[in-house]
């Protein structure tokens, strides 16, 4: 509880102060005058969002003769996560450890529960990684004007140099010699993990048994997180192209790996700001749209999470009863 009032404080803290450098009449202003179609269109795009989300998430959990959640326990599932993010937020560390949690009452082996979610977070934020190249690299060819060249390298460079060393180390028998080591030592267990997770993420776009659903619906969570972030904007009455917000959109969502007590809530809204404002758009419109943009993203789907989170007990026990039969056959990589 603490931890949910802390996030409160440290995001209206800094929405406040945003508010004040660019002029509370004129961010009032714009969120007065926000287009309601828009804002239909910000809610449905998150809806989306997140239903890609869940259906990533189940498509994973299922692979290799994992547990094949209903849509109905997938959901729920999600929202325990997404409450436990809320209250462990950097890097999404109380997410990774219900969703383990809950995969381990489901029967699978404490290996390959940590290598499902792990792979899964790989997946998601590989994903994450190729749009945000995407964008930087159509920006330095010209796809939109008044961006800094330092904006846009860091992605252009790091991104790929990343995805070699990720391929290299977890390729062919070398990967499956770091992920299947039993040796002693944090460090090496660690990199068992990190590795085993490559490799799940992988397995999902290997040739002969490409994962169409889990990288479709992790394509459209995405997606739609940045549409419903330019969505926002346009609400407001700011002019920016989607590229321009997809490259803002990845550079502000670092905040949230920054290992703060906040996880980075408040800090991505800050972040996001600034970023934006970088690409030319009016700081009173840049705030409007990010307060906006999260509420659809983070506020209106914190409280459904904190529930399930505290029904977590309950999910696990009817996780227990009804899928740990299906988990026997699950190996880890």
């Amino acid at each position: 509880m603490l931890a949910i009032v802390l996030v409160v404080v440290v995001a209206t803290g800094l929405l406040l102060l945003l508010g004040k450098a660019a002029g509370y009449r004129e961010v009032l202003d714009a969120l007065e005058g926000a287009s309601s179609s828009w804002l239909i269109a910000c809610l449905v795009l998150e809806v989306a969002a997140y239903a890609g989300y869940t259906v990533a998430l189940r498509a994973v959990v299922a692979m290799d003769g994992g547990p094949r959640f209903s849509p109905v326990i997938a959901t729920r599932v999600w929202l325990a996560s997404l409450g436990a993010t809320r209250i462990v937020s950097p890097a999404g560390a109380g997410g990774v450890a219900i969703i383990y949690w809950l995969l381990r009452r489901a029967g699978m082996r404490a290996r390959v529960a940590i290598s499902r979610v792990l792979g899964f977070n790989v997946l998601i934020f590989s994903l994450f990684g190729i749009g945000a190249f995407a964008s930087a690299l159509a920006l330095v060819v010209g796809a939109a004007e008044n961006v800094p060249l330092g904006m846009e390298l860091p992605w252009v460079i790091g991104v790929p140099v990343i995805a070699v060393a990720g391929l290299w180390v977890s390729q062919g028998s070398r990967g499956l010699r770091i992920a299947g080591t039993t040796a002693h030592g944090w460090w090496r267990r660690t990199a068992a993990a990190a590795v085993g997770a490559i490799i799940v993420a992988r397995s999902t776009a290997t040739p002969g048994r490409i994962n169409v659903v889990a990288l479709t619906a992790s394509v459209v969570y995405w997606v739609a997180d940045v549409a419903c972030l330019w969505g926002a904007l346009r609400a407001v009455g700011a002019e920016v192209s989607l590229v321009g917000v997809a490259l803002a959109y990845a550079t502000a969502y670092i905040a949230m790996l920054v290992p703060l007590p906040t996880g980075g809530y408040g800090a991505i809204d800050a972040a996001a700001t600034f970023t934006l404002s970088v690409l030319g758009i009016p700081l009173a419109e840049a705030v409007a749209g990010v307060v906006v943009w999260r509420f659809f993203n983070f506020w209106l789907p914190t409280l459904p999470g904190l529930v399930e989170l505290a029904r977590a007990g309950n999910l696990g026990r009817h996780l227990a009863e009804d899928y740990a039969g299906e988990t026997s056959g699950v190996r880890a990589p």
